[in-house]
């Protein structure tokens, strides 16, 4: 397997994320069969730059072989996620809760205090990993407005200030007071 590189999208990997995400919604059997018109995939990196955003791709060789984008909701304190996928031989390698944890860190120094994002209700996977790390479930679910049948779901969570992650991450130089609970 080649190395996996993670960068930056560019305008020119629009042809590619569309190929991602024909493969991506083939692996699930109850989908239309491919994404709907995405004009946001003729200039990718403008689109989401334009919208207070990024878009970042994961490449085998010259295959773009995952994805992950987030962009400045219409509520200015949260950013949403888009266009969020892996090709099959990718998944499973922690590239996904990578891409995440860079998203947020980009959301957090924009000054965002939520993340959200809409998902397939059939994708019991992409489901999974949202809940898996800390998103929480809105009531209802809308239609797409894009006449392909996809009903969604919105999940948010909190993102934690920055200084809060700081602080949980300082080990102190002073030994403990106290014996640890296994000891004696």
């Amino acid at each position: 397997m080649s190395e996996l590189i993670v960068r930056e999208a560019s305008d020119q990997d629009g042809a590619a994320l569309e190929a991602l995400l024909r493969t991506v919604l083939a692996d699930h059997p109850d989908s239309a069969g491919g994404p709907p018109d995405q004009p946001a995939l003729d200039r990718p990196a403008t689109n989401f730059e334009g919208r207070e955003g990024r878009l970042w791709v994961v490449t085998r060789g010259d295959d773009v072989v995952g994805a992950l984008g987030l962009y400045r909701a219409s509520r200015g304190d949260e950013f949403d996620l888009a266009l969020i996928g892996l090709d099959r031989e990718t998944r499973g390698l922690g590239l996904a809760a990578a891409l995440l944890a860079g998203a947020e860190a980009f959301a957090a120094a924009s000054g965002a205090e939520a993340l959200g994002v809409w998902v397939d209700t059939r994708l019991d996977d992409a489901i999974g990993f949202v809940e898996r790390h800390g998103f929480v479930r809105e009531p209802g679910v809308k239609s797409r407005q894009d006449g392909s049948q996809i009903v969604e779901a919105r999940f948010t969570r909190p993102i934690a200030p920055a200084s809060l992650k700081a602080a949980d991450a300082k080990v102190s130089p002073q030994p403990s007071e106290a014996p640890p609970a296994d000891a004696g």
